[in-house]
This record gives structure tokens, C-alpha cells and sequence, in this order.
């Protein structure tokens, strides 16, 4: 059953703990929400060591339900949300089992072993916000951040998924502190 709330709101640095309790979790599978290109064809938005053009991305933690991470605003506020107990059912109409592409297929079926994020001020007087989250595998880390390929680019309203850790090390918007591959979040 998919529930969406009513708004998705960014997660702030004051409220990481759900983010932060994902770590632990099984992933079972990955799927890709993303707008259709206008010529109909199929999702191609791949670049070297990144998935791009998508809107979010639902993973499948087994027992532990979906969570989805997309982008939200809620006035100037903006940066990813994570959305529990459901697929995302916003304005991605395509739809891409993820779990078979050849870098998140190593990672299926295995624990989440830490959880990084990094944070934006997206506007004068907002909280810090999340504009990237890493997760860590036993064989290695995915980053999902805001932004745009090929060039990497910042990109509020739309995710990559970063696999290349090089690549994600050196992703840094000027208007942040750190880069998308973020500082370890524990839970409370």
C-alpha cells in the first residue's frame, strides 16, 4: 500500500534520526522514479559512475518497508526528504527496477553499515537541510544527492546516484561545506 504525505519535507539536521536509524537495514531491491523523455524512450540517464535524471529513489529494506528519497521544498527550504511505509507517488511516471543494474547488484541483499550525510543552507535564515546521503555497504558506498549529469552539477529538484567514491568525494557545491560523500549520522 503506498502512502504519501501530504507535502515531503526536507530533512533538517534536527531531525536526522530517522535517517540516521537506517543504518542496519537490509537492502532488498532499488527502484528508480524518473520524468519519461519526451521521445518515449526508455531510461537511459547513466553516466560514468552516476545515475541521473530521477526524481526518487525507493529502497526496499525487506522487512523494514520502503523508504524513498526524493527532493522537497517546503518554502525556501529545500533538499532531500525520506519518505517511510511507501512507494513514492509524485511526478515520476517512469519506472526502472534498479536492483539489476551492475553497480547496485552487489549491494542487494546486504546490510546497510553506515549512513553519511552532507548538509546546505538553501537560503538565508533556513535550517541546515540534507542535499546528500551516503549509504555503506560491506562491499562499498552509493551517495543520492541533488544534482544533475553529466557534469554533476547542483540541481535542486532532481537526484543522482553517485557510485564512483572518487566521484563523490569531489562533488561539492559552492554553497557547502562538505562533499556529497558526508559525515557519518548515528542514531539516538
Amino acid at each position: 500500500m503506498t502512502q504519501k504525505p501530504s507535502k515531503p519535507t526536507p530533512i533538517t539536521r534536527a531531525n536526522c534520526a530517522e535517517l540516521a536509524s537506517l543504518k542496519g537495514a537490509l537492502l532488498a531491491g532499488v527502484t528508480y522514479h524518473y520524468l519519461p523523455p519526451a521521445d518515449g524512450a526508455y531510461y537511459t540517464g547513466d553516466e560514468k559512475g552516476v545515475d541521473c535524471d530521477l526524481v526518487a529513489v525507493d529502497l526496499d529494506l525487506g522487512v523494514g518497508g520502503i523508504t524513498s528519497i526524493t527532493w522537497a521544498m517546503v518554502g525556501e527550504l529545500e533538499g532531500l526528504a525520506i519518505l517511510k511505509g511507501g512507494s513514492y507517488s509524485g511526478n515520476g511516471t517512469g519506472i526502472l527496477d534498479a536492483a539489476d543494474r551492475e553497480a547496485w547488484r552487489e549491494h542487494v541483499g546486504k546490510k546497510i553499515t553506515a549512513v553519511a550525510a552532507s548538509w546546505q543552507i538553501s537560503c538565508e535564515g533556513c535550517a541546515e537541510s540534507l542535499w546528500s546521503v551516503r549509504f555503506t555497504f560491506g562491499a562499498g558506498s552509493i551517495v543520492i544527492a541533488l544534482g544533475s549529469a553529466p557534469d554533476l552539477d547542483y540541481m535542486p529538484n532532481e537526484l543522482v546516484v553517485v557510485f564512483d567514491a572518487s566521484l563523490a568525494h569531489s562533488y561539492k557545491p559552492r554553497h557547502v561545506s562538505d562533499s556529497s560523500w558526508g559525515v557519518p549520522v548515528e542514531p539516538t
